[in-house]
């Protein structure tokens, strides 16, 4: 009796284990979506560091999607990474073009068929629609209704930092509102650096930094350039470019040293050693400089004393029409992430850039971040804004006003043969 007890008790076992066999080869193991985002953030700087953090912790709320980033150290490497996918047929499932790339990439993937339309699923869903800005529908939307572009970020911009010490110590006690006033600050703290032999230069003149200067310059004139402006685009009228070209000029040759082969972190660095009175950027910048320094945010001046900024949407995240409704799907559940309010206000508290969600107030954080919230601040509080040079100009000329204009300040390059180029 005792082995047929135990006889029976080994069939038993036998059958449940060949019931779970059985039940294995049935279950089929569903792996996670896979998607690409190429974007810029590929650097070793903080805020760098932290985008791609921001980008992976996407896994953790989505685990049936796994991500694979193509980190970049800057947008126009992006640019030329995804031209060599399209050139060869290959569609990226996300890109982050950070306000470059619109002739070179975006626009030919809009005509190829080869980015998604948001606006449907924005549609479908309230609080994606609700989530975006609304100067990216304004400005992004296509004439039958299409939304192939979403930022996750407002750039702010159309000023400069300025060292309030230096500023006070060279009898600076009002920041300029024209540009007379301006020059007669610079000269102010040239001739104070100079008397004191501390060797401190007004500011390093860069590219980019030349090129808000010039359309700060151009909209501020009562012309034709200025008109375009007003409607979101550049265009180059000769004679009043080349005003504006000698005013940079005098800007240029009393500020600083020839600065050709100085880049934005070296003009970074300059600032935040003391050995700069003005640094040109953004109000992104509040994250790069010392928090040692007594600085401020100032918009430039302008000819009549108005106060005038930059502001916009540029473009932002693409999704790739691979066809596979799988990828696309993750793809905009990705940006939906991105733009969703935990993640806009990491990105402000992280890397201190403007979330673009229009439901996160940047006064919230005013005495959190002092100094962020003042450039904010001083940028919407403009009497005028103006489209931020990404969204004015055509990228074409625009990377020809950035490879020549230094040649152009430094005598390397007549005026009007540059004129003639951007033209």
């Amino acid at each position: 009796m005792k082995k047929r007890t135990i006889k029976r008790q080994v069939c038993i076992v036998m059958a449940f284990l060949l019931m779970l066999s059985m039940s294995a080869c049935g279950t089929k193991t569903v792996d996670p979506v896979e998607i690409t985002i190429i974007h810029g953030w590929g650097s070793t700087e903080t805020d760098h560091v932290r985008m791609r953090s921001i980008y992976s912790d996407f896994e953790k709320e989505n685990p049936d999607v796994k991500i694979h980033l193509v980190s970049m150290p800057t947008t126009d490497e992006v640019v030329s990474k995804v031209e060599d996918m399209l050139t060869v047929g290959e569609v990226p499932d996300v890109v982050f073009t950070a306000g470059v790339g619109q002739k070179s990439i975006y626009e030919f993937m809009v005509e190829q068929d080869l980015a998604v339309d948001f606006m449907p699923y924005m549609e479908a869903d309230e609080a994606f629609m609700d989530n975006v800005a609304p100067g990216n529908i304004n400005y992004w939307e296509t004439e039958d209704g299409k939304l192939y572009t979403i930022s996750d970020v407002l750039l702010l911009c159309g000023g400069y930092w300025y060292n309030e010490d230096i500023f006070r110590a060279a009898g600076i006690t009002q920041i300029p509102a024209t540009w007379d006033e301006f020059y007669d600050a610079y000269t102010k703290i040239a001739s104070w650096a100079q008397a004191q032999g501390n060797e401190i230069e007004v500011m390093r003149i860069l590219d980019e930094g030349c090129l808000y200067l010039m359309d700060q310059m151009l909209a501020g004139m009562d012309g034709k350039t200025a008109e375009s402006i007003s409607n979101n685009r550049m265009e180059i009228h000769a004679d009043e470019f080349t005003q504006c070209l000698s005013s940079l000029q005098e800007i240029y040759d009393h500020s600083s040293g020839e600065a050709m082969d100085y880049s934005y972190r070296d003009a970074t660095s300059l600032f935040n050693e003391g050995k700069t009175a003005m640094y040109i950027n953004g109000v992104w910048g509040a994250s790069m400089i010392s928090d040692d320094l007594n600085v401020k945010y100032a918009t430039f001046p302008t000819y009549d004393g108005a106060s005038m900024s930059s502001a916009s949407a540029c473009l932002g995240y693409v999704v790739g029409n691979s066809k596979e409704e799988e990828k696309v799907d993750a793809s905009i559940r990705f940006v939906k992430y991105m733009m969703s309010k935990e993640v806009q206000e990491r990105i402000l508290i992280e890397t201190e850039q403007v979330p673009a969600n229009p439901n996160i107030s940047v006064e919230d954080y005013r005495l959190s971040m002092p100094r962020f919230y003042q450039a904010v601040s001083t940028v919407q509080s403009a009497e005028k804004q103006i489209e931020t040079p990404e969204n004015l100009w055509d990228g074409e000329k625009s990377q020809i006003f950035k490879n020549h204009i230094m040649e152009v300040l430094t005598g390397k390059m007549k005026s009007e043969d540059f004129v003639k180029l951007l033209q």
